[in-house]
């Protein structure tokens, strides 16, 4: 399967993608170079290297159904090794030379993406945020507060997500109570009034995101929103140079699942919260509609990073465009009990002392 690798016209090394200026970085002697002139150039060397190829009968032994289903293979247009990668890879770097590979016969028809919001935030400022994030962090387990955390891993990935676009009509009732007291002679009179309140509109949702890809938890993903959407650019290939990426592999029926969900949920919550004044608000009923809308194919940048700790991995996910930061290290359960017993007992402290001072005030 072949690849692309775009090199730097003056030094021939790789040329990563500069997301923030938009341009092909060649590290190397420093250069920048627009990418359609590194296109132009790119197309001039594979036409030059036309006839020059030469064809061998070789005998080799093939895969298997079940192996090519889960496995791709590709050879590096830098240094020619044949590497192998799973099906859903598009973008990734030579394990031989490091030369940055792009695969475009990875993308499926419908899994192509229609824009792309290039890394913004870089490597170093990435290995940073994942450093800071320990500072001040008592309730962490000790573990990660004895020495410096190493990253066993940082890469910088493009998630494939699909973006809706909707309309949601929503009627909604609730059951509502307003209790009020009063006191009558000796008595105190407990009044309950009862309320079914209606609530009807529509809520418009522009460019919901909905990971698909099964590679990163869909829990870390919606951490790491919101993206700035309206900053995305067109996707070319060159874009991905000098980053990893796979394509979609969730249906695009299962995400619109998901973003139904996501939509109705949003909705029952945004109308809820307009219902005030009461004592209790329980839903009698909701109904909603979702309109017909559109999906668009698109690349998010996040920095993934593990380290390891007592036999475990940790993984911190960063948002490549925001720098929002995400992780499932667990907090100390003992610390955070600790810390609960702590606030009570200075509670219960300062209440007692604030209510001996009234009693001496004779206020109490």
């Amino acid at each position: 399967m072949p690849t692309l690798t775009y090199k730097c016209p003056s030094c021939a090394a790789p040329l990563i993608y500069e997301g923030r200026e938009q341009v092909l970085q060649c590290n190397s002697c420093g250069n920048s170079f627009p990418v359609e002139t590194v296109r132009q150039v790119s197309e001039i060397e594979q036409q030059d290297q036309q006839g020059s190829q030469t064809s061998w009968d070789m005998q080799d032994k093939p895969f298997t159904p079940e192996e090519m289903e889960r496995t791709k293979t590709y050879s590096c247009s830098s240094c020619g090794a044949e590497l192998l990668t799973d099906d859903t890879t598009v973008a990734t770097n030579c394990a031989f030379c490091g030369s940055p590979s792009i695969i475009p016969a990875q993308f499926t028809p419908g899994t192509r993406p229609d824009i792309i919001i290039p890394f913004l935030v870089k490597k170093q400022e990435a290995e940073d945020k994942f450093h800071g994030y320990f500072r001040g962090k008592k309730l962490l387990p000790n573990l990660f507060l004895q020495g410096r955390n190493q990253i066993d891993e940082i890469r910088q990935l493009y998630v494939p997500y699909w973006l809706f676009t909707c309309e949601a009509d929503a009627n909604m009732t609730y059951n509502a109570t307003r209790v009020s007291t009063m006191r009558s002679g000796q008595y105190m009179v407990t009044t309950t009034q009862h309320f079914l309140v209606r609530r009807a509109g529509t809520l418009a949702f522009r460019d919901l995101p909905i990971d698909a890809s099964d590679q990163v938890d869909n829990d870390i993903t919606e951490t790491l929103e919101p993206y700035d959407t309206a900053s995305a650019i067109d996707f070319v290939p060159e874009t991905l140079s000098g980053a990893m990426a796979n394509r979609a592999n969730v249906s695009p029926e299962a995400c619109k699942q998901r973003a139904d969900q996501r939509i109705s949920n949003t909705t029952e919550n945004l109308f809820r919260r307009t219902v005030s004044g009461y004592n209790s608000v329980t839903t009698r009923s909701a109904n909603i509609r979702i309109d017909d809308g559109t999906s668009v194919p698109v690349l998010f940048p996040i920095w993934l990073i593990t380290t390891s700790r007592e036999s475990k991995t940790y993984t911190f996910a960063i948002n490549g465009q925001t720098g929002e930061l995400t992780t499932n290290i667990p907090y100390s359960k003992g610390k955070f009990l600790g810390w609960i017993v702590g606030v009570a007992a200075g509670v219960t402290a300062a209440g007692f002392v604030a209510a001996t001072v009234l009693r001496s005030m004779g206020v109490i």
